[in-house]
């Protein structure tokens, strides 16, 4: 089985990088990218992915609001937050998994590149085999 993944992140270098790191590994295709919430709800209704690995911080429309509207076009679909407010604020990723998000990662600092993909590669797997 593939886990099909939707990235999400205003940087094109993140979305590049995390692309990359993630197909990698066969089971794992990533198989749409956007620049916002907007972006992804019609990229969620286009493509259906697994997973949707969401920033919170975008212009248009945010982490936080495209959550709820990401679930309204999949409730299955399993929504992993990344960013650096993850590890800023506890409130944030609290609020994240209130509004439906299946879990989250923080975004690395500068160096840690290799233990957040680890980290990312595991949790995509784990969403990924309770999606199915």
């Amino acid at each position: 089985m593939t886990i099909r993944v939707l990235l999400v992140d205003d940087s094109s270098v993140v979305r590049g990088l995390l692309t990359r790191s993630l197909e990698q590994n066969p089971d794992i295709q990533v198989i749409a990218q956007a620049a916002d919430g907007r972006i992804a709800i019609a990229m969620a209704k286009q493509h259906r992915p697994d997973i949707i690995i969401l920033d919170v911080e975008m212009p248009n429309m945010d982490g936080l609001t495209a959550i709820p509207l990401l679930l309204e076009v999949d409730p299955g679909v399993r929504i992993l937050m990344a960013s650096k407010l993850t590890r800023q604020s506890a409130s944030i990723s609290l609020q994240a998994l209130e509004l439906g998000a299946a879990d989250y990662i923080a975004k690395p600092e500068v160096g840690g590149l290799d233990a957040f993909y680890r980290e990312l590669h595991a949790k995509v797997r784990a969403l990924g085999q309770k999606r199915s």
